[in-house]
């Protein structure tokens, strides 16, 4: 398996915790958390995972993605599919975390109490 090495020149302090280098990869690309020691090993400083929700849920009926092209812009709404909190939970206990890992929470769609779904994050 591919994997970089850490320049030491990189290495940046932040709130408490050392970060191999100041480049990360925000919530979005792996909403499930399967994919994130890989990342780290390709040489991301950080990976965040996400969004999660309390409840596994799946994405918004496709087209989700809108082009705006006059505007060079692209209108999201995937809609927050992943696995659910306690899956996710779970994953990421059993694979352990082989650097900085960030979760991103927000709210089911169908909940009734969205402030809530964030406690349960």
């Amino acid at each position: 398996m591919f994997e970089v090495e850490d320049e030491q020149m990189l290495n940046i302090e932040l709130l408490g915790k050392n970060f191999p280098n100041p480049i990360g990869l925000a919530a979005g690309f792996d909403k499930s958390a399967e994919a994130y020691n890989s990342l780290l090993k390709l040489g991301f400083g950080f990976v965040e995972v996400g969004t999660v929700t309390p409840l596994k849920q799946f994405g918004n009926p496709k087209p989700r993605i809108f082009r705006l092209e006059d505007d060079h812009a692209l209108i999201n709404r995937l809609g927050f599919n992943n696995d659910g909190t306690e899956t996710i939970k779970a994953r990421i206990k059993s694979d352990g975390k082989k650097g900085i890992l960030g979760v991103n929470i927000g709210p089911n769609k169908e909940t009734k109490d969205q402030k809530n779904d964030f406690c349960l994050g």
